[in-house]
């Protein structure tokens, strides 16, 4: 399937297996224990339970997600769960963002819409609107709402539809605005452009392995993924953001040269496996999807720097 010129994969247009299904089953499992921990407040941490689950998933690592689970169990406690809000329709949703007492309400917005409007419907709508923060709590807004549109985008299922009720929640509470957009900035391609963002963060990060610097290449992979679900204006608007974040976060960064094609080491999605590390396995995973989109050598160095670092 192409979207804006881009050929992606999707598993709707796959026939449904025994394994298929048992493969849902295995992260639907995931997602309700993991989806609604989370680390005692106040705490600068985010759940990343159930953003590596779903990369696991997504690695086809269904045997080890259980472990996974049974780790993050041991060192989180139960989130606050979602209540319903009594904002009047029409409200003024700009004045309630960024303000994370209304983490309850907003999720209870979010699950309301998603079961009366489809979650393709309220991506549509909120994404545009929350990614003016797309850098808030360092993209992973964006980045836990674009595994949970990937999960579903496998299966429509209530496990699903909660983690994203549970991420757009967070990431509008979290939300606060970013950099200014240089709005006369082209982008014919929002995907592509996207993806070429990504490339260059992954060659920074070879350069820098920082934790700031590996967010921006799964930030850039998230916002590719959710472009594709986008209005063609919203879809360009949002990698124009992008843009504008990573002027800001490699630009004392010097990205390695990209020569030839790149090639990927099946050791790497191995050794993330085995770290218990969510960042090691969500970049990982971005880095193997944006080496096949792209062939850029960035991705596969990357994938080698995260999982060799001892830091």
């Amino acid at each position: 399937m192409a979207r804006n010129g881009v050929k992606v994969d999707t598993v709707a247009e796959v026939v449904e297996t025994p394994m298929l299904r048992s493969s849902i089953a295995v992260l639907d499992d995931a997602l309700d224990r993991v989806s609604a921990l989370d680390f005692e407040i106040p705490n600068p941490f985010v759940n990343h339970a159930p953003m590596a689950c779903e990369a696991l998933a997504a690695l086809g690592l269904d045997s080890v997600i259980d472990e996974w689970v049974e780790r993050y169990e041991t060192l989180m406690g139960e989130a606050v769960p979602p209540i319903t809000p009594s904002w009047a329709p029409g409200f003024d949703w700009k004045e309630l963002l960024g303000d994370y007492r209304l983490l309850p309400e907003w999720m209870g917005y979010f699950g309301q819409a998603v079961d009366e409007e489809g979650w393709q419907a309220v991506i549509e709508v909120w994404v545009p609107r929350l990614m003016p923060g797309l850098v808030a709590a360092l993209f992973h807004g964006v980045i836990r709402t674009s595994h949970a549109v990937r999960a579903l985008e496998v299966a429509d299922t209530e496990a699903r539809r909660a983690e994203l009720t549970r991420a757009l929640g967070n990431w509008a509470v979290w939300f606060a605005p970013g950099q200014p957009v240089d709005e006369g900035a082209g982008c014919d391609d929002p995907q592509r452009s996207a993806l070429h963002a990504a490339a260059h963060g992954a060659r920074c990060y070879v350069a820098d392995p920082s934790i700031f610097n590996l967010h921006g290449v799964t930030g850039a992979m998230a916002v590719h993924l959710l472009a594709g679900h986008l209005a063609p204006p919203d879809a360009r608007a949002a990698v124009i953001q992008l843009q504008a974040e990573h002027r800001t976060l490699y630009r004392d960064v010097t990205p390695i040269a990209a020569a030839g094609e790149g090639y990927w080491n099946d050791q790497t999605v191995r050794d993330a496996s085995k770290s218990y590390d969510a960042h090691q396995i969500k970049l990982v995973e971005a880095c193997m999807g944006g080496l096949r989109l792209t062939g850029d050598p960035g991705f596969s160095r990357a994938a080698e720097m995260v999982t060799s670092s001892t830091d």
